[in-house]
């Protein structure tokens, strides 16, 4: 049974789910953070910590997150998560969690847990799991909870907008308990293909990794780093975690697997990437790339066309990488796995 969420916090004060007792800090209702928001061009977009995530937080957007979030169930297989964590009331806190989706399944498979999740966006739903909570602050801030508290820290579709990755990683290892867990799934954001499909010419162009270009150039002018979780696990091996490990997996774009599931997971990759063109456009281009917006939506009405066309065979890179926070500290084992698209 959910039960309704009548306040969402901001910097949580004290309370017995881990918050040091001496953190000062402001409790602010619901409707009032919920009326804190910026437009811009007809989007909508969190006004505390403005501009630090640079999409849109608006009612597409989340109908966005929850169809990335079957798509990544699809591709794993119904796996939440990799990381062998215990199944005994875990302590578990999801960082950059959105619409709250994931965290709602595992407050729903782990009912002893305490389940935390923290966001820029109130856009979490009313009704939850009565041992989720969520929070609304900037995980790049200095955290709140107790050291030593969290069995299993969980990020997903929120890598590239840190901006000092390795302070987040030393707030995470500190909050860890020993022989706790991290947990990245994140998508290396730039396109590929086993064969030579996705190759873009004058002649024949393929304007969707034409927009890949532009966009991975546009975040970097914005400070994110879309590609940065093939970084993650020297990052990781530094900042003291060990047993780490990666999975890799090809996320078809589009329907042209042949295999009936990998159809379905690129259907909803195609739609996903087709829902939120305007959002993953709009303030990077234009405050990244100093585009206009009929330069944008010109050159977006060529996209969707590409994204159509079945004869490219295009994937993104989706990678889980998991790592163990000692007793103390040892040397690092790090092992990688591949899985195959399987389009045979």
């Amino acid at each position: 049974m959910h039960q309704p969420t009548d306040e969402i916090e901001a910097r949580p004060a004290d309370n017995d789910d881990g918050y040091e007792s001496d953190t000062e800090s402001t409790t602010t209702s619901l409707a009032s953070i919920l009326n804190k928001h910026t437009y811009e061009r007809g989007l909508r977009y969190h006004a505390f910590q403005d501009g630090k995530y640079p999409f849109p937080n608006d009612e597409n957007e989340q109908n966005r997150d929850d169809m990335k979030h079957a798509m990544i169930m699809e591709l794993c297989e119904g796996k939440l998560y990799y990381a062998p964590i215990r199944e005994e009331a875990p302590t578990i806190l999801d960082l950059g969690t959105g619409t709250g989706i994931w965290l709602i399944e595992m407050g729903d498979k782990f009912q002893s847990a305490i389940c935390q999740g923290v966001d820029l966006s109130p856009i979490q739903p009313p009704w939850v799991p009565p041992n989720v909570q969520f929070v609304v602050d900037d995980i790049e801030l200095p955290w709140t909870q107790k050291p030593d508290y969290f069995d299993y820290i969980h990020v997903r579709h929120t890598l590239p907008f840190v901006k000092d990755r390795p302070k987040l990683f030393e707030q995470a290892f500190q909050h860890l308990k020993p022989e706790g867990w991290i947990e990245f799934q994140e998508f290396e954001f730039f396109p590929a293909s086993e064969d030579d499909s996705i190759t873009s010419t004058p002649e024949h162009p393929y304007h969707f990794l034409d927009f890949m270009k532009f966009h991975k150039q546009a975040m970097t002018a914005l400070g994110a780093d879309v590609t940065g979780v093939t970084k993650l696990q020297s990052e990781l091996a530094a900042a003291g975690f060990t047993n780490i490990k990666e999975e890799v997996f090809k996320c078809p774009l589009g329907i042209w697997p042949k295999d009936k599931r990998l159809r379905l997971v690129g259907l909803y990759l195609r739609e996903s990437i087709l829902d939120g063109l305007v959002g993953m456009a709009g303030r990077p281009f234009s405050a990244g790339l100093g585009w206009g917006k009929e330069e944008i939506e010109v050159f977006l009405a060529k996209v969707r066309t590409s994204l159509k066309d079945g004869s490219r065979h295009t994937y993104l890179p989706f990678r889980v990488v998991y790592a163990q926070k000692p007793k103390e500290k040892v040397q690092t084992k790090v092992s990688v796995s591949a899985v195959s698209l399987d389009n045979n």
